[in-house]
């Protein structure tokens, strides 16, 4: 199975991985014991390092980068280049996958049942898809109902689309119900999205990140206080602890680089070179 670099910023965990590389991780995944992929955005990323989630930072085993701001962080820190892979997007790419086509790919949540739908007629009949019912995290109700679910599908693959941290919450206790070889993805909006309910930000907007913008539009009521008072302010204040990483990273390889001026290693003299040397010290 494929390994990928992992940044660590201010105790959040990143990998960087394309959407290709993502897909096909997933996929390996549901094949070699499951696990929890985190697609972490901005509030995904504040909620962690604010509040915490322990038991899902010691259960998730990969977390892409959902967040042209995350993506700007990890530049200050030295870190590079990390590619964007939202929810969204690895919803479609895993179950368009020509090595998904026999895994089962479970969707539940919001547009869940229109989304199996949407990709049976497209020719992908591997997607089950089921709504739940509207109830408060942590609810035996919804809990019962995902996993009546998992039990009639047995899926490999499943998306719980609800948002952070309740899908998250209701992932966890999945967990603990189904020792199967699932994987689970928090993918939040992304039914909704792909199905056409809540349309996706022109492609020039999401390359300059500002779809934040777009989905605000959307969705002012729920989205303009989390955008603009609690992750916009997290944001800014995320700023001195990459430019720390990035000190702290320079440091680290300048203290592994070899120092510049140490002597050549010289190759080991042949035996003739070093009976003659031998002469020379003794005519001297």
């Amino acid at each position: 199975m494929q390994t990928f670099e992992r940044a660590v910023l201010g105790g959040l965990k990143l990998d960087r991985a394309d959407l290709d590389e993502s897909s096909r991780h997933v996929i390996d995944l549901s094949r070699s014991g499951g696990g929890i992929v985190v697609t972490s955005n901005v509030s995904i990323s504040r909620h962690l390092r604010t509040v915490g989630l322990p038991e899902l930072e010691r259960e998730t085993s990969f977390w892409t980068v959902d967040g042209v701001p995350l993506t700007w962080l990890l530049r200050i820190a030295g870190r590079g280049r990390f590619p964007r892979v939202t929810g969204t997007d690895l919803m479609n790419a895993v179950i368009e996958h020509p090595a998904a086509t026999d895994l089962r790919v479970g969707i539940v949540g919001a547009a869940a049942t229109e989304a199996e739908t949407f990709y049976r007629a497209k020719g992908h009949s591997h997607v089950h898809g089921s709504d739940l019912p509207f109830a408060e995290p942590g609810s035996l109700a919804l809990i019962d109902a995902a996993s009546a679910f998992i039990e009639t599908v047995r899926p490999d693959v499943l998306f719980v689309c609800l948002g952070f941290p309740k899908q998250e919450r209701l992932i966890l206790e999945l967990r603990k119900r189904h020792i199967d070889s699932i994987v689970f993805i928090g993918a939040g909006a992304a039914a909704q999205m792909n199905t056409g309910h809540f349309p996706r930000a022109p492609h020039l907007m999401r390359r300059l990140g500002l779809e934040w913008v777009w989905r605000m539009g959307q969705d002012p009521h729920r989205l303009v206080k989390r955008y603009l008072l609690q992750d916009l302010p997290w944001l800014v204040g995320m700023i001195p602890i990459a430019l720390a990483e990035r000190v702290r990273t320079r440091r680290r390889r300048t203290t592994a680089a070899p120092h510049s001026f140490a002597e050549p290693s010289r190759a080991p003299e042949s035996a003739e070179e070093s009976v003659a040397s031998e002469r020379s010290d003794r005519a001297a």
